[in-house]
């Protein structure tokens, strides 16, 4: 935030006042709210991911068995092999962060999804996130030897959000998560995150700025405006990256999109409502599991289900036609 040509010295202190009061007040907001939705994710939604996860490695060993064992056809069992492909790799997503429920193997993942897919999973990652780079790079106009992923998402996201919109950006922002994932456990980079915040704020705390307190209630002389305002900017900077770091270690120890934005004032009702929709979610997965038990329907379940990805195809091919 940078002082307007054409504001006067006194103008650009009563931004700066409201901005530094704005964002002071966000950052109590972050640390106000970490116990209770520490609290609620701990006992709440934590549990229920866990169960899900569960859940999915059930499908996948269904579906696997199914493809052996059933009397499908080709494209059924074609169909088959690509659900065990799909729910494989969303789960050793997982696992290459360390966040595999304790009852899922992934080796087994691995060999059922080379089974399924023909391919090997981790060289299949190695090179799916190589060509993401080098596709977001040169979508960005960066240096041919310029790595992506040396850039934090915020400064990924000011890049897309500045040369492109709408479904352009969304579709650079699906590479840019392909270019930038990592097999860093979260708990690891919340640490090396805290360490490089430490560093920061004890060299900050040399800045007397950063000490100063401005009377900004009482009446300020116009001569002393400028170097009240470089307090201020100082200060509002200060402010902005504790904001910053809260926002960053809230997406890490929550395995949040690091390139969403999320709001304090919203972030436990959004708590609330996933925990709703992942408990729904679960009903209907136990439902299911419990369905595929009688192979009978399982079959009927991959026949219909297979129309139905086929419907959507059609009707998908049909409007881009248009």
């Amino acid at each position: 935030m940078g002082e307007h040509p054409l504001e006067s010295p006194r103008q650009w202190f009563e931004r700066l006042q409201a901005r530094l009061e704005t964002e002071r007040a966000r950052l109590r907001l972050w640390q106000a709210l970490e116990a209770d939705y520490g609290q609620k994710y701990a006992e709440g939604l934590s549990p229920l991911e866990q169960k899900l996860h569960e859940l999915r490695m059930k499908l996948v060993l269904c579906f696997d068995h199914a493809h052996k064992n059933m009397g499908l056809s080709k494209s059924e069992r074609e169909f088959v092999s690509e659900l065990v492909v799909e729910f494989s790799e969303e789960l050793l997503q997982l696992a290459a962060k360390g966040q595999l429920p304790a009852g899922c193997d992934a080796g087994r993942l691995k060999t059922l999804y080379k089974k399924h897919g023909g391919s090997d999973y981790d060289a299949d990652v190695a090179a799916e996130t190589e060509d993401a780079k080098v596709e977001l790079a040169d979508a960005l106009g960066l240096d041919l030897d310029a790595d992506p992923a040396a850039l934090s998402p915020a400064q990924l996201l000011a890049r897309i959000q500045d040369q492109y919109e709408d479904d352009e950006a969304e579709e650079l922002l699906a590479l840019a998560r392909l270019a930038t994932r990592t097999s860093t456990p979260n708990a690891v980079a919340w640490q090396a995150l805290q360490d490089a915040e430490r560093a920061r704020v004890a060299q900050a705390a040399q800045n007397p700025d950063l000490q100063a307190v401005v009377d900004t209630a009482g009446d300020i002389a116009d001569e002393r405006l400028p170097q009240v305002n470089a307090v201020l900017q100082a200060q509002l900077d200060e402010a902005l990256q504790q904001g910053a770091y809260a926002e960053e270690g809230f997406k890490l120890r929550y395995d949040l999109d690091p390139f969403a934005s999320f709001d304090p004032e919203t972030v436990m009702e959004d708590l609330d409502a996933d925990i709703v929709d992942i408990q729904e979610y679960i009903r209907e997965l136990e439902h299911e599991v419990m369905q595929f038990s009688d192979q009978g329907l399982l079959k009927s379940w991959i026949k219909a289900m297979k129309r139905e990805v086929e419907a959507i195809e059609r009707r998908e091919g049909q409007g881009r036609g248009g």
